[in-house]
């Protein structure tokens, strides 16, 4: 691949920016949760969030030092559990973001929350501060499905933080949901699916759960998972690793242990789990929902499709905030430390001191020797604090290719039911699709993956089922 060829940066002053800020916190990790996130007490997450209200200041410094003057068109704080900190911090964070980006005035600002983590005064504070769209953690309406999941909440606890919110004057909320969960049945998923449908969120993300290395549900589960054991259950039954699967109204469908073999509810079977898939769409389409991402369900009667997961798929600029945070600018991908004492460390001590503009580290560790004294306001001043973003710990960083830039464009437009523009390629990277994927197109053409309508490449019913495949036809030769 000639890495030569044109490439529209979109590096015009006027660049249009999504931001996400990450919150690790929450009240308890969730059996199958590999994100980053923790329980933590009140100094520690006092320590963290006033460290990223930092790197959000000099973060702009750092956009205006490219001679940029970025318009925040997405805001998105995710987590961990953003509603799990005290409320003022996400009004100090907002303002922090305001006081040095220019946030449009109809920007889509998210909060993630977990129901039992919020009351009707802090939904109160969050419509206050801005927040104009929630993003509320369901997952199941099944409280013995939440159990397994080590969710914190019940239904019931679900429905009055939906109520809170919708009284709290919120009009764009989004519900999570997961399929292919322990010991769930297509009836049992299809329960969760209506009773959501009733309350008539704005948009529904309906996931298929995964089972994650390094997670409490991996260790319970790894010698199930390989989907070849489910050709042999019978035989796994016998031996004492999983239960049989109960009937739609065995209220027995507990964990249980015979001595010192533990037996597992197993997990829905391919075809159960393309089943609750096919449900999915059938059920949410007949209800008024159009899928527009893969996972990803809008209401029909408004705008409801979520702008800043858009943004991701569409690879507009984005700066990421917080722990293990990525933002993409101009191609390039920054990915922050991971690690909550390395990251404070940094930024802790930014209002004291800077590195001058000619040090260099010699550590590795971002930090220089020797440090000055910022003063004042002055353009100097402004620049060692670009420096100082410049220099933050990174766990990533990575000058995007042309060719990887095209295959993300590939792999994450195809994601979405639109697709990718045939002519929105040819002007970012002044190519024509068909000059670089001509072969594979047609190919998948042929074998009904993909379509080509009204100026868009977009994957078929068939091809979204096997999108994993199909995605991997466009990875480009060396």
């Amino acid at each position: 691949m000639d890495d030569n060829i044109k490439h529209d940066l979109n590096t015009d002053n006027n660049k249009i920016i999504s931001i996400y800020i990450h919150i690790p916190f929450c009240v308890r990790k969730c059996n199958y949760c590999d994100f980053l996130s923790f329980p933590a007490a009140i100094d520690v997450q006092t320590r963290y969030l006033e460290a990223l209200i930092k790197e959000i200041e000099r973060g702009a410094a750092w956009l205006q030092d490219k001679g940029y003057a970025p318009c925040v068109k997405s805001i998105f704080l995710g987590g961990g559990t953003p509603s799990s900190v005290d409320p003022k911090w996400i009004v100090k964070i907002l303002d922090a973001v305001r006081r040095n980006y220019d946030v449009a005035a109809d920007a889509e600002i998210t909060m993630e929350m977990n129901p039992g983590t919020a009351t009707p005064e802090s939904l109160s504070v969050y419509k206050k501060a801005g927040i104009n769209r929630l993003s509320i953690g369901c997952q199941s309406l099944n409280d013995d499905e939440l159990k397994e999941l080590g969710r914190i909440h019940d239904a019931k606890t679900f429905y009055e933080t939906f109520s809170a919110a919708r009284e709290a004057g919120f009009d764009n909320i989004n519900v999570d949901l997961m399929s292919a969960l322990p010991g769930q049945s297509v009836r049992s998923y299809t329960d969760t699916l209506k009773g959501i449908i009733e309350l008539r969120p704005e948009h529904i993300s309906a996931y298929s759960l995964i089972i994650e290395e390094g997670t409490p549900f991996y260790d319970k589960y790894k010698d199930v998972i390989d989907r070849d054991l489910y050709d042999i259950e019978d035989e796994l039954v016998k031996e004492g690793v999983v239960l049989k699967n109960p009937c739609e109204d065995d209220k027995e469908a507990a964990e249980k242990v015979i001595g010192k073999v533990r037996l597992v509810k197993p997990l829905p079977t391919e075809e159960e789990e393309r089943k609750m898939y096919e449900e999915t769409i059938d059920i949410l389409t007949k209800n008024g929902y159009h899928r527009y991402e893969v996972s990803n369900y809008a209401r029909d009667d408004g705008d409801y499709e979520c702008y800043h997961n858009k943004a991701y798929w569409k690879r507009t600029d984005y700066l990421g905030f917080g722990i293990g945070a990525a933002g993409m600018v101009d191609d390039e991908r920054f990915t922050n430390t991971d690690d909550i004492n390395t990251y404070c460390k940094y930024w802790e001590g930014i209002d004291i001191c800077y590195p001058p503009l000619e040090d260099t580290d010699k550590t590795g560790t971002g930090i220089a020797d020797t440090d000055i004294t910022d003063t004042d306001n002055t353009d100097a001043a402004d620049s060692k604090m670009s420096y100082k973003y410049t220099k933050r710990p990174l766990l990533e960083h990575d000058k995007l290719s042309i060719k990887a830039c095209m295959e993300e464009t590939m792999f994450l437009g195809l994601r979405m039911d639109e697709g990718v523009s045939v002519s929105d390629f040819e002007r970012k990277f002044g190519s024509s699709i068909q000059s670089v994927y001509g072969n594979t197109i047609d190919k998948l053409d042929r074998e009904a993956l993909v379509v080509i309508e009204n100026g868009y490449i977009k994957l078929t019913e068939k091809g979204l089922e096997v999108s994993n495949a199909v995605l991997s036809e466009f990875l480009l030769d060396d």
